[in-house]
């Protein structure tokens, strides 16, 4: 295998040019440059960038972790992370935990024995004790899709128990008294029970008394939604309207509706939580909480360069705006 002092020789040049040709070309004479290139080929010379890292304590990478691979909610925010990770020319090591803790933990584990320069993390547990350990070594991370606004951990989110309460409200506000909820399991979401809450209050201040038996806690998925859904349908008082804590439920909540015979929004009303971009194609349209997927993405990203650069930098919370996207899957409830 060829070695950077082959290369120099053939272009008769220092190793320290050719280095410099590598990791900033910018630095070096065109002709410089393109004599070496052309060494490299003739070596079939092999940059190993791994082996630079343990001279300069970078690699150039950072993990970005997410819980469903399938939700295409997480895919906008990658894409926030993988533009502002382009243009600073690292690159993002994806990872996949299906809502699973100990999955969550191996990622972190695997990616900082790859030694990744940064996380970007949407976990299923914000005080378990892999964060902790994050932070007790002072491993440059950041929480995606995030409830946390203080303490040692930098976070960018939304607040779940606002969306949640304004879901809520735009259901009873249409005259609804039985208002169910199909929610992520909030034993590997935070975001869910901090919606959950949202809409229990929303329920509380306008005098509608809280029925257990009207919540449906579940998977992450569109089958989730639909048997969610069925079940509720089948109680004795079943609901007129329903609350999904994200749009994935919803889309399986509509389904599973239809299949029980319903017509929506006339017998029942949906709204869902992210505004995915299928949702404005659906039929009927979905109304929801639409939650800035990408700019998020992209903020966390900033904030973790920041915090790899500066690595005193002091952590840093961020909560933006969420909003209620009204379109065709809620109306008025029917007078009796």
């Amino acid at each position: 295998m060829s070695t950077i002092l082959d290369v120099a020789k053939l272009a008769g040049v220092s190793t320290a040019t050719v280095s410099r040709v590598i990791n900033s070309p910018d630095a070096v004479r065109e002709p410089t440059r393109k004599k070496v290139r052309r060494a490299m080929e003739v070596c079939n010379y092999k940059y190993n960038a791994l082996a630079r890292g343990f001279v300069t304590k970078q690699s150039n990478t950072i993990g970005l972790i997410i819980p469903n691979i399938n939700n295409p909610v997480f895919a906008e925010s990658t894409q926030g992370v993988q533009d502002h990770a382009d243009r600073n020319k690292v690159q993002v090591i994806l990872g996949n935990t299906y809502y699973q803790y100990d999955q969550e933990e191996n990622l972190i584990r695997t990616l900082r024995e790859k030694q990744v320069d940064g996380l970007i993390i949407t976990t299923t547990n914000p005080k378990g004790d892999v964060l902790k350990s994050l932070v007790e070594e002072k491993v440059p991370f950041v929480l995606l899709y995030s409830t946390i606004k203080k303490g040692p951990i930098s976070a960018v989110g939304i607040d779940n128990y606002q969306g949640g309460y304004r879901a809520t409200e735009h259901l009873v506000q249409l005259g609804h008294r039985r208002v169910g909820m199909v929610a992520g399991k909030f034993s590997i979401s935070d975001r869910s029970l901090h919606r959950w809450h949202g809409y229990r209050q929303c329920l509380k201040n306008y005098g509608i008394a809280y029925d257990n038996s009207l919540l449906f806690q579940t998977d992450y998925s569109l089958t989730g939604g639909s048997v969610s859904v069925k079940k509720m349908l089948a109680l004795k008082k079943s609901p007129t309207a329903v609350f999904c804590s994200n749009d994935y439920l919803a889309l399986g909540a509509m389904k599973g509706a239809r299949e029980c015979g319903l017509s929506l929004p006339e017998d029942l009303s949906i709204v869902g939580f992210d505004d995915i971009q299928i949702s404005s194609y659906v039929i009927p349209g979905l109304t929801t909480i639409h939650q800035p997927a990408y700019e998020m993405g992209q903020l966390g990203a900033k904030l973790l360069f920041r915090l790899m650069e500066e690595k005193q930098s002091k952590p840093v919370q961020v909560m933006l705006e969420s909003s209620l996207v009204i379109r065709e899957s809620t109306q008025k409830a029917a007078t009796l």
